[in-house]
């Protein structure tokens, strides 16, 4: 008497068109409601800010069912081989709840920028590769490293978990924070540049009272074009341009240039030459560290009273660079 056919491979299909049906839901969003730079409501910044805590699920599942599915090669510790696909099934509902949490937050706190947008993405194309990875694993005969298929997107979820980790990093920590305390011998092997140095800390104590300044105080002058670059650019690198650089500029404003702050973001002029009361930029160093409007925000030093007046000194004198 012969066996009835197993409805597995009809069972698999209903999961498998639910994630597909899903991916391209994500992917339409991340086209269709890019992160635009402007802020889009409280709520979604809240639901968003769990993101840092979403993300960490998939990176950690990811790993461990690679390390299960090598225990398993050559026949051994078959029982892991049930647990693995488990793991993977949850890590693929982690990698998709941490890309959606990651939207709302770019989209709703007005992110924007090359790191964000490869971020975003990178986030996408992992659970496109994870759902493959899902699919394929479920196939009959395809258990484990079996299957090449299975094994092949299984490595590209790992690679794209790190390089879409990589980019998450930039955006939380800066460019350089993998590499700014690597060994000089390593970063020389790697063919890496030496590291910038640190910018240079403001003086507020050599700015006269009066504004004015004669001799080899020139620089110490508000409205000479070298103020900018001695004491407020440095200011903005320490505080602000972490936020605000080409890469992820919160709120569409860039500061890592003085043209850049000129042009203002999606809430309209930062700066008004000669009126430091009417700059959107005074007003926000000047709120309570509680506000949602405060800068700057994301933990970075806050301005000291001497530093915003300091700022406040040169808008009044024009915004003078060179």
């Amino acid at each position: 008497m012969s066996e009835a056919p197993s409805s597995t491979p009809a069972r698999s299909r209903y999961p498998a068109a639910a994630l597909g049906a899903l991916w391209i839901g994500l992917a339409a969003l991340a086209l269709w409601k890019a992160p635009d730079g402007r802020e889009h409501g409280d709520f979604g910044q809240f639901l968003g800010r769990f993101h840092p805590l979403f993300v960490h699920a998939p990176v950690a599942l990811l790993a461990l069912v690679a390390l299960m599915e090598m225990a398993t090669l050559g026949g051994r510790r078959g029982h892991l081989r049930a647990a693995a696909g488990w793991i993977l099934a949850v890590a693929v509902a982690a990698a998709y709840a941490a890309a959606i949490d990651g939207w709302i937050l770019a989209w709703s706190a007005g992110f924007r920028g090359r790191d964000v947008t490869r971020h975003m993405w990178g986030g996408v194309w992992l659970c496109a590769a994870c759902t493959v990875a899902l699919w394929a694993r479920g196939r009959p005969g395809s258990a484990g490293f079996r299957g090449p298929v299975y094994a092949a997107f299984l490595a590209a979820s790992l690679l794209l978990l790190a390089w879409t980790g990589h980019f998450g990093g930039s955006l939380t920590h800066g460019d350089g924070f993998l590499t700014e305390k690597m060994p000089p011998s390593l970063r020389a092997w790697l063919g890496m540049k030496a590291p910038a140095p640190a910018p240079a800390e403001a003086t507020p104590a050599a700015v006269p009272v009066s504004g004015k300044a004669s001799g080899g105080l020139a620089s110490t002058d508000p409205s000479n074009p070298l103020y900018y670059t001695l004491h407020i650019a440095p200011l903005f690198e320490r505080s602000c341009v972490s936020c605000h650089k080409a890469e992820k500029h919160k709120g569409g404003l860039r500061m890592d240039t003085l043209e850049q702050l000129m042009k203002g973001g999606s809430d309209g002029p930062a700066v008004v030459a000669g009126k430091p009361a009417a700059s959107e930029l005074v007003r926000r160093v000047h709120l309570p560290s509680s506000d949602d409007d405060f800068m700057p925000s994301d933990g970075e030093k806050p301005l000291t009273p001497e530093e915003i007046t300091m700022i406040e000194r040169w808008i009044a004198f024009g915004v003078k660079s060179k």
